[in-house]
């Protein structure tokens, strides 16, 4: 917490110092990821954006599965997925297929198309961070990992369970790194 005379504009103290250099790097993170969000999501197909670009991520990684449980993975109206699976289908991106058990209930998967296109992305995505990652050590990839991970699990607000975290709490990642053959090639 800040004390008074930090809020009041006054002196601030090393750790609120690095806490805010902390926050505008998380800034620059987070500048870099949707510019690549968007060039990953063009690569699939020249109409497709970021929210349909994450449909589809959750299709890959969860389908086949309703436009319902989309809705409440990604924490989105309900019409706004539709939306995007409407899109989707028009890119031949998804297939959506009655239920065997219940013809009133549509199910989504992924297109032939769509796995394809997943697998050139993986492949950049994979190149794109072990070419940052390229100079660091075993030991600093560690410290990074081990920091975000304790970062990302220290939060007590309820409203952190959102989409992210329903969405990643399985092993795999819909965009995960495919393996590296190099030994003790690092992880992306």
């Amino acid at each position: 917490m800040h004390d008074d005379a930090s809020a009041a504009g006054g002196p601030i103290s090393p750790k609120d110092a690095r806490i805010t250099e902390i926050i505008s790097e998380f800034s620059e993170i987070f500048t870099f990821a949707r510019t690549r969000w968007a060039r990953y999501a063009e690569g699939v197909h020249p109409e497709l954006r970021g929210v349909g670009l994450m449909v589809l991520q959750l299709i890959l990684k969860k389908g086949p599965v309703t436009a319902t449980e989309i809705s409440q993975m990604l924490d989105m109206d309900k019409a706004t997925v539709s939306r995007q699976v409407a899109n989707l289908r028009e890119m031949d991106l998804v297939v959506a297929e009655p239920a065997a058990e219940d013809k009133r209930v549509t199910l989504l998967t992924p297109s032939p198309l769509a796995q394809e296109q997943f697998v050139k992305i993986r492949i950049a995505w994979a190149e794109s961070y072990h070419e940052r990652f390229s100079d660091w050590s075993m030991d600093d990839l560690e410290v990074l990992k081990l920091g975000l991970h304790r970062f990302n699990t220290a939060s007590t607000d309820p409203a952190v369970d959102g989409p992210a975290a329903r969405c990643s709490r399985e092993q795999n990642h819909g965009l995960e790194a495919p393996p590296r053959s190099e030994p003790d090639a690092p992880a992306a």
